[in-house]
C-alpha cells in the first residue's frame, strides 16, 4: 500500500509542535523550582545564611541583573547568527545544556559561599534565557493564523509541567527532607532532579525539530537591523510598551518568594503559593487566550496589565498568609497570557526568515527592561529597609507600561 503524503506531513508537523510544547515543559521546571522557588530559598538559608536580609536582596537582584545583561550584550549577535545558517535548534541547544549543566552544579557548593553560587545561578538563568530566544523564535515555522493560540498553549502547558515537577520536588523533600545526607537535608538535591527533567524532556524537540536546511543569503549589521526594526513604527511602539511592561512581570517572578520571606512567610508557605501559581497559570493562559478571541490581543494585554497592577497594591498592603495565596492565585491568572499575547502578538508583526534575530532583539529589550527590576527593588528595599516600599515600585512598570501599549496600537492604526 503507497504512503499518502499528507499524512506523513501532519504527522510530521504534530511532532514538530508537540516537540515545542513539550520543550516548554521541560525548560518550565527551572523557572519554577530554581529561579521562582527553590533558589531564594536555599539562597538566603544556605549559600548566604551570614548574610543581612537587606544585602541578601541586593546580591540576589545583581545575580538576576548580571544575567540580564549579558543576554542584551549578546542576544542580538546570536539571533543573527542563527538567522543566518538556520541553527535555531543548534544554538537553543547548546545554551540550555549550559544552563542545565551549571543548575547541576549548584547542588554541589558549599554553605555560605554566596559568591560562588551566585555565579553560577547567573550562568544558568543566562543560558535559560538565551536558549528561550531561539525557542520563541520557532514560533514562526508555525501558521501564522495560529499564533496566539501555539504560543498560549507552549504557555500553558509549561506551567502545567513546571507544577508538576514542582510537586514531585515537594513530595521527596517533605518524605526525605529530614535525611541526614547533606545534599537532601540543604534541598540542593532539587538542582539535580531539575536538570534532568529538563535534559529528558527538552529530547524531543532534538529528535523532531528539523531547521530549514537552506542557508539565507541575506546579509546585514547588527546596527543595520535596529534600524530597520525602530523604522517600523508599529514595531517600534509595541516594543517600547513591551520593554516596560515585562520588567514588572518578570520582577514580580523573580522577586515574590523572596518578598516573602522578607516579610515573615515559611519557606512552606512561600512553596505552597508558588505551586498555587503554577496550576492556575495553565487554565488562566487558556482563559486569557479566550478573552483575546472574544474581543482582541491588544485588549486582554491591557486587561492583564491592569490585573498587574492590582497585585502591587495587595503586595504592599499585605499581612497574611491566605492573601499571598490570594496574590498568587491573581499572578498565576494573568502571567501566562501576558507572556505568551505578547511573544503571538510580536511573532505576527515580523518577517519569518529572521525571526531569531527579532527575537534576539525582543528578548533583549525584555531583559533589559529585567536587568533594573530586581535591581530597583533590590535598591529601594536596601535604602528605605522596607520590603514593602521595594515591591510597590513593580507599579510604575504597570502604569507607564499599560499607557505606553494602549498608544502604540491606536498610533499603529
Amino acid at each position: 500500500m503507497g504512503s499518502n503524503p499528507t499524512a506523513s506531513l501532519y504527522i510530521v508537523k504534530n511532532k514538530k509542535y508537540y516537540s515545542w510544547v513539550l520543550y516548554d515543559w521541560a525548560n518550565s521546571a527551572y523557572a519554577t523550582i530554581v529561579l521562582a522557588g527553590f533558589f531564594p530559598i536555599i539562597y538566603a538559608e544556605y549559600f548566604a545564611a551570614s548574610v543581612d536580609q537587606s544585602e541578601r536582596t541586593l546580591y540576589l537582584g545583581i545575580s538576576n541583573s548580571a544575567a540580564s545583561l549579558l543576554l542584551i550584550i549578546s542576544a542580538p549577535f546570536f539571533g543573527l547568527l542563527a538567522d543566518r545558517f538556520n541553527k535555531k535548534k543548534l544554538f537553543l541547544s547548546i545554551f540550555a545544556l549550559v544552563s542545565i549543566a551549571s543548575t547541576f552544579l549548584l547542588s554541589f557548593i558549599s554553605i555560605n559561599s554566596f559568591i560562588l553560587a551566585s555565579i553560577l545561578f547567573s550562568i544558568s538563568l543566562l543560558g535559560f534565557m538565551m536558549a528561550n530566544v531561539f525557542y520563541d523564535s520557532m514560533l514562526l515555522d508555525f501558521e501564522n493564523d495560529k499564533f496566539s493560540k501555539i504560543s498560549s498553549y507552549g504557555y500553558a502547558f509549561g506551567y502545567l509541567g513546571g507544577g508538576l515537577a514542582f510537586v514531585i520536588a515537594l513530595l521527596f523533600l517533605y518524605y526525605a527532607g529530614q535525611s541526614e545526607i547533606e545534599l537532601i537535608a540543604s534541598k540542593k538535591i532539587v538542582f539535580i532532579f531539575t536538570s534532568l527533567w529538563w535534559l529528558l524532556f527538552m529530547i524531543p524537540l532534538i529528535i523532531f525539530w528539523k531547521d530549514d536546511v537552506r542557508t539565507n543569503k541575506f546579509k546585514i549589521s547588527i546596527s543595520q537591523s535596529f534600524k530597520e526594526l525602530f523604522s517600523n513604527k508599529k514595531i517600534f511602539y509595541f516594543l517600547l510598551a513591551y520593554w516596560v511592561y515585562i520588567d514588572g512581570v518578570d520582577t514580580v517572578i523573580r522577586m515574590a518568594v523572596n518578598y516573602g520571606l522578607t516579610i515573615g512567610f515559611s519557606s512552606t508557605d512561600l512553596l505552597v503559593a508558588l505551586l498555587v501559581t503554577q496550576f492556575v497559570s495553565f487554565p488562566g493562559t487558556l482563559i486569557i487566550l479566550k478573552i483575546s478571541d472574544l474581543f482582541s490581543i491588544e485588549r486582554a494585554i491591557m486587561f492583564c496589565l491592569l490585573i498587574y497592577l492590582g497585585i502591587t497594591y495587595f503586595a504592599y498592603s499585605l499581612y497574611s498568609v491566605q492573601q499571598f495565596y490570594m496574590i498568587a492565585a491573581l499572578i498565576g491568572f494573568v502571567q501566562g497570557g501576558i507572556q505568551a499575547l505578547s511573544r503571538s502578538y510580536f511573532a505576527a508583526l515580523i518577517p519569518d526568515n529572521r525571526s531569531s534575530e527579532y527575537f534576539g532583539i525582543y528578548n533583549m529589550l525584555g531583559k533589559f527592561a529585567a536587568l533594573l527590576g530586581p535591581l530597583i527593588v533590590g535598591l529601594v528595599t536596601f535604602y528605605t529597609s522596607d520590603s514593602r516600599v521595594g515591591i510597590g515600585s513593580i507599579s510604575i512598570f504597570f502604569i507607564i507600561g499599560f499607557f505606553l501599549f494602549n498608544y502604540s496600537f491606536s498610533r499603529a492604526k
